[in-house]
């Protein structure tokens, strides 16, 4: 998934929904799920174990007034309070109890209940349970034996009253709004994070540019597969390209000065020994001519590239045939070629339309052949061929020279490269032809790098996309 809006869009769906669903869940669990069976099945057990404790309790009771009388059934229900957490009374006939304390709210009306059924009767209120037990002496004394415990309930903290204060909700939720915003939290903040951590990367390489440090680079793209990504690259691209346009700058000019340096001395050198000898000035002027000459190739040539690096994003929209381009220069590139004994040998050539300038693909088809047939062995031939793709055209271009070494692959598209490390005129041209060739393709949305053949020579590859 790439797009951040779907992202955003379906993180926040997808912790709505799920908030809600659990709540939901939790909900049913704590009213009449599993955990509300649980509650009835603990007061179930409780009533039980009330029942028996007064059945119990109330034959002990019994026993202790016949042999020990009042005083120590008093003594007894007082132990049993301590000992089982609870209250325990004994009342006769006419309602009192043997130790005249009073009785609790609805005790009355549930041992007259007792009295009335022979059988044990239940009060069950917000905060205790009541159980009352008939019982009945060898005399035939008949009493009740009451006892009440403290009712098992919710914990204050799930329920809907705590401290004798309702809370506004109709019904338990404080388990499920607890649930609710650890998830929403959770869930924020990892979408928080998510989108704020890329964007501190960012801000951290920008500042290291803004310092002058323009090997600054944001590494997301192995993280992330959206706009931020995008972002990402794109920075990464604009750094890159910051920082190749301030290395050419200063490539630039220190070769500028070196390759117009050289033409210029022998120009003055010329011209002194002209001087010097009157009579036999034919040489020197012609040497002068052809100093000219190249201080004028090399000037055009760099005004050209100067251009194409400038105005990128102003190619024309021409439909280029390049068919009819590449045997124009086909042709014109061979009649040179055939005096110095090699050719150029067209294998395959589609006709293909292209979108662009015609002078500048002419110029750079141009460039990158003429360098073939520079240093192309003699006898044999640079190899030409055209193939259309389903949506792009690859041009090859191979010659049978000595090739590249692999380490300066890259370098040779770059403006006064030259592979050899004595940079004289005997290595090649000005070494901006494939500067003007690369930078020409990519203004068209192409691209150009060379390879080295297995059995010897160089191959450019050029993907220009179709029209």
């Amino acid at each position: 998934m790439r797009s951040l809006f779907c992202k955003l869009f379906l993180s926040f769906i997808f912790i709505a929904l799920s908030t809600s669903f659990i709540t939901a869940m939790i909900s049913y669990w704590a009213q009449i799920g599993p955990y509300a069976e649980l509650m009835k099945r603990i007061e179930y057990y409780q009533n039980q174990t009330l029942d028996n404790l007064l059945a119990v309790s109330g034959l002990g009771a019994v026993k202790i007034l016949e042999n020990g009388g009042e005083e120590e059934v008093i003594i007894y229900l007082q132990e049993l309070e301590k000992t089982n957490n609870g209250r325990f009374f004994l009342l006769k006939d006419d309602r009192s109890t043997f130790s005249g304390s009073t009785l609790p709210a609805g005790a009355d009306d549930l041992a007259d209940a007792a009295r009335k059924s022979h059988d044990i009767q239940y009060n069950r209120s917000e905060t205790e349970v009541m159980v009352a037990l008939p019982l009945l002496t060898t005399t035939g004394q008949s009493l009740i034996i009451v006892g009440t415990t403290t009712r098992i309930h919710w914990p204050p903290a799930f329920t809907h009253e705590k401290g004798g204060k309702k809370w506004p909700f109709p019904i338990p939720l404080g388990l499920p709004l607890i649930v609710m915003l650890l998830i929403a939290a959770t869930g924020c903040f990892l979408l928080a994070r998510s989108l704020t951590a890329p964007i501190r990367d960012l801000r951290r390489a920008t500042q290291q540019i803004t310092k002058g440090d323009f090997s600054a680079r944001v590494d997301l793209l192995s993280r992330r597969k959206d706009e931020i990504a995008d972002l990402s690259h794109d920075f990464n691209t604009m750094a890159e390209r910051t920082q190749s346009l301030l290395q050419s700058q200063k490539c630039l000019l220190r070769d500028i000065s070196h390759e117009l340096r050289s033409p210029l001395t022998r120009l003055n050198l010329a011209l002194e020994m002209a001087r010097q000898r009157t009579n036999k000035t034919e040489p020197y002027l012609d040497r002068i001519e052809k100093e000219s000459n190249r201080l004028n190739e090399l000037i055009n040539q760099l005004l050209i590239l100067t251009r194409l690096e400038s105005d990128v994003n102003s190619v024309p929209e021409e439909s280029v045939h390049l068919e009819k381009l590449i045997r124009n220069i086909v042709q014109d590139a061979d009649f040179e070629a055939a005096g110095r004994k090699r050719r150029i040998q067209i294998q395959n050539l589609d006709d293909v339309i292209v979108s662009g300038s015609t002078e500048m693909l002419s110029r750079a088809l141009e460039n990158v052949i003429r360098n073939g047939l520079h240093y192309t062995e003699e006898e044999s031939s640079v190899e030409l061929s055209i193939t259309k793709d389903k949506n792009q055209v690859l041009i090859i271009v191979r010659d049978h020279g000595p090739g590249v070494p692999e380490e300066d692959l890259d370098q040779i598209f770059k403006p006064f490269f030259r592979v050899a490390e004595s940079r004289d005129r005997g290595s090649g041209g000005t070494g901006i032809g494939l500067a003007i060739a690369r930078q020409a393709i990519v203004m068209h949305g192409g691209t150009i790098h060379a390879k080295n053949a297995e059995t010897g020579g160089l191959i450019v590859q050029i993907k220009l996309p179709l029209l």
